[in-house]
């Protein structure tokens, strides 16, 4: 097998590991994050490969490129849904909502000259440990 899905790719040990790494984080790592992670199984890889590699897999389409405070996260989560993002701390969850993605989408029907196949929702606000940290403080 050379191809990984419908993505007409080579089939290379490094984005098959990185791949792995990022569905089985289910978190939104950095590029430092999935180097670490990664690095555990290929000792001898690079940040750069890494970086490339991430930034190829994003163009593909088997990953998701998240900016979030001029930093650049990934993710293979590709189930609809939103992000919950700390303005203090720069945390980032995942939040499900049918009821929003059908909303959005409909709305999206009425857009002449653009068809739209998904859509993300990120808000904005204060997680609860850095509330209780501001309580506490």
């Amino acid at each position: 097998m050379d191809t990984i899905g419908e993505a007409d790719m080579k089939y290379t040990n490094q984005r098959v590991e990185i791949i792995a790494f990022l569905r089985e984080h289910k978190g939104h790592p950095t590029v430092d994050e999935v180097y670490d992670g990664v690095r555990k199984k290929l000792t001898r890889i690079s940040k750069a490969t890494v970086y490339k590699n991430l930034k190829f897999l994003s163009q593909k389409g088997l990953l998701e490129e998240v900016n979030v405070k001029g930093v650049t996260r990934f993710e293979a989560n590709f189930v609809p849904h939103h992000h919950l993002i700390c303005r203090k701390c720069g945390k980032m969850d995942d939040f499900q909502s049918e009821k929003l993605f059908d909303y959005s989408m409909k709305i999206a029907e009425d857009i002449e000259g653009f068809s739209i196949d998904s859509m993300s929702t990120n808000f904005y606000g204060t997680c609860k440990q850095c509330k209780e940290e501001n309580r506490n403080g």
